[in-house]
C-alpha cells in the first residue's frame, strides 16, 4: 500500500474529506502515477490529475455498489426460486433464476400449445437414454403442480433442451453414440434472450416450433415412440393393454426407436447432397427434392468405424493417388514389407522419406517398425487400375481424413455384410456419381473419359451445395412401418431406461 503525496492538492479542491479516498492500492490506479512526476507537473495539471482520481475512485466505488446491489438481488431470487419449487433440483439454477429476476418473476409459460409442444419435445430426448437429469428434470415437471414453481421447471428444462438442441448437431458422435457423454449446461444469453423476447412478443409457440427437425423420419419416427408410450392403443402386452406409464417396448424397440429418433434430428430435409446411413450400406444423393443416384456403399470395419459426421463435397479427383495412412501404413502394409520388400512394386506403392524423395523399399529394414506407431516414412499408391480408390475420389474436408471413393474391388459389393473398409467409404457407382458432379463442374463425359485414358491425376471444384451426411441409424418409422437394420457397430447395446409417468405427460400433451 502507497499514499501519494496528493493531500494538500486535494484539500486544496476536494475539502478533507477527500484524503479518505486518496490512499488506493497502487495496483487499481492505471497509469501509476510516480512521486517523481508530480513536483514537475503545473498547478493546473496537478489539479487535473487529482480530479481525474477521484473520478476513477468514484466509479469504482459506484460499480462496486451496483455489483452488491445485483449480488442481494440475485441472492433474494434464488431464495425466492427455491421456494417456489421445494425439494425439486434444478438442472440450471443460475440461469433459469436469471430469467426470473430478468423478467420480474413473470411466468413464461402461458401459452399452454407452447408448453404442450416442449414437453412433447422433451419427453422424446429423456426416453432416448441420452441424459439421466434430463429424463428427472422431465419427472418433476409432470410431478409439479400448476403455479410459479412448476413454470420454473419448465423454464429449467427448456433451457436445457434449448442447450441440446442448439449443440447435437456438432456433438452428435459423443451425446447419441457414446451415451452418458451428454451434460445439461445453460444456453448462449443470445439464445435465451430471443426465448425470452419471443414470451413476450406472444410468439413462444412459433419459438418452439422452430426447435422441431424437418426431416420426415424424424416426425414420423417420434410419432410412433409416443404411440407406443403411456397406454396408447397401438401398444398391447399380454394382458391387451399397457398401464398408464408405461411403455410397448417389444424387446427394446421402444428405447431403440426414441435414441435413433434423437439420431435423425441432425439429418435435414433429404433436398440436396449426398447421404449414407452406415448400417445401410447405401448412399442416397439428392439434387432439388428428387433421388438422382442411390448406390451400394462399404463402410468401415468395427475396428475402424466411419464416423458420424458432416461436410460439404469440394472436388472430385480423376486418377487419383493414394495417400496411404499412417494407422494403415503400420497396422497393414509395413508387416507385408518387412516379408516382402517387393510387394512395394507389385501393389504400385512408392516409399517417400521425409523430403518427398523415393526410397528402395528394400534399402529399409522394415522389421525394426513392425510394433511402432509410426516410421519415417510416408507411402504412397500411384494412380492406375489397382489403385485401392480407384479411378475417382471424392473430396471434403474431415479431422479423420475421411472421404468416398472408388474401388476396383467390384466383387464385395455383393457381399451382405459391407463394413470392410478401413473407415473411407467405397461407392459402387462412382462412376455415375461422379458423372453428375462432373457435369455440375463443366465437364462432359468426353473430357471425363479423356482424363480417365491420360492417367493423370487431375482434380475439378464442384459445386458448393453438395453437402455430405455420414451417420448411423439402425430404426425409424418409413411409410407407416417400423424399418431395423443390424447394429453393426454394437452402439445400441446398452440403452438407458429412465422412469417416465406417461401416463401424466400423454394427459398434457
Amino acid at each position: 500500500m502507497k499514499t501519494f503525496k496528493l493531500l494538500p492538492i486535494m484539500m486544496a479542491f476536494s475539502g478533507l474529506a477527500l484524503a479518505d479516498t486518496v490512499a488506493v492500492n497502487q495496483a487499481t490506479v492505471a497509469p501509476v502515477v510516480q512521486d517523481t512526476i508530480l513536483p514537475q507537473l503545473s498547478f493546473a495539471a496537478q489539479q487535473a490529475r487529482a480530479a481525474e482520481l477521484v473520478k476513477q475512485a468514484d466509479y469504482a466505488l459506484a460499480q462496486e455498489q451496483i455489483r452488491q446491489e445485483q449480488a442481494r438481488k440475485f441472492a433474494e431470487a434464488e431464495t425466492r426460486v427455491k421456494q417456489e419449487i421445494g425439494s425439486n433440483a434444478l438442472l440450471l439454477s443460475q440461469a433459469t433464476t436469471r430469467v426470473y429476476l430478468d423478467n420480474e418473476f413473470a411466468t413464461m409459460w402461458n401459452d399452454k400449445a407452447a408448453e404442450k409442444a416442449f414437453l412433447k419435445e422433451y419427453a422424446l430426448f429423456a426416453a432416448s437414454g441420452v441424459s439421466s437429469k434430463s429424463a428427472k428434470a422431465l419427472q418433476q415437471i409432470l410431478n409439479q403442480p400448476e403455479g410459479l414453481g412448476r413454470d420454473i421447471l419448465l423454464t429449467d428444462g427448456f433451457l436445457d433442451y434449448l442447450y441440446y438442441n442448439k449443440n447435437v448437431f456438432k456433438n452428435a458422435n459423443n451425446w447419441l453414440y457414446n451415451l452418458g457423454s451428454y451434460a445439461p449446461k445453460a444456453p448462449s444469453s443470445e439464445q435465451i434472450t430471443k426465448w425470452t423476447d419471443a414470451v413476450k412478443d406472444g410468439a413462444s409457440g412459433q419459438f418452439v416450433a422452430n426447435l422441431v427437425p424437418r426431416n420426415h423420419l424424424y416426425r414420423d419416427t417420434a410419432e410412433r415412440v409416443l404411440a407406443m408410450a403411456g397406454g396408447s392403443s397401438s401398444a398391447k402386452s399380454k394382458r391387451g393393454k399397457v398401464a398408464a406409464g408405461e411403455v410397448a417396448n417389444n424387446g427394446g424397440s421402444f428405447y431403440k426407436l426414441a435414441l435413433n429418433a434423437q439420431r435423425l434430428r441432425i439429418i435435414p430435409s433429404f433436398n440436396n447432397g449426398i447421404f449414407v446411413n452406415i448400417p445401410s450400406y447405401q448412399l442416397y444423393y439428392f439434387r432439388d427434392g428428387a433421388l438422382a443416384l442411390q448406390s451400394r456403399v462399404i463402410v468401415g470395419r468395427a475396428d475402424r468405424k466411419t464416423p458420424v459426421m458432416y461436410s460439404k463435397l469440394s472436388n472430385v479427383v480423376v486418377n487419383p493417388p493414394w495417400n496411404v495412412p499412417t494407422s494403415i501404413m503400420t497396422k497393414d502394409i509395413v508387416p507385408k514389407l518387412a516379408r516382402d520388400p517387393g510387394y512395394a512394386d507389385r501393389a504400385s506403392f512408392e516409399i517417400l522419406d521425409g523430403s518427398g524423395n523415393k526410397i528402395n523399399p528394400r534399402s529399409v529394414n522394415w522389421s525394426q517398425y513392425l510394433n511402432a506407431k509410426s516410421t519415417p516414412y510416408r507411402i504412397r499408391q500411384k494412380a492406375g487400375d489397382d489403385s485401392a480408390l480407384g479411378r475417382y475420389k471424392f473430396n471434403m474436408p474431415s479431422s479423420d481424413a475421411i472421404y468416398l471413393h472408388d474401388t476396383p474391388n467390384r466383387g464385395l459389393f455383393g457381399k451382405t455384410d459391407r463394413a470392410l473398409s478401413s473407415g473411407c467409404v467405397r461407392v459402387e457407382k462412382a462412376d455415375d456419381l461422379a458423372t453428375i458432379l462432373l457435369k455440375e463442374a463443366g465437364w462432359g463425359v468426353d473430357k471425363k473419359n479423356q482424363v480417365l485414358g491420360s492417367k493423370k491425376t487431375t482434380s475439378a471444384q464442384i459445386r458448393s451445395d453438395n453437402p455430405v451426411y455420414l451417420y448411423y441409424v439402425t430404426a425409424w418409422v418409413e411409410g407407416g412401418k417400423v424399418q431395423t437394420l443390424p447394429d453393426i457397430y454394437s452402439l445400441d447395446a446398452k440403452i438407458p431406461q429412465y422412469s417416465i409417468n406417461w401416463g401424466k405427460l400423454k394427459s398434457l400433451i
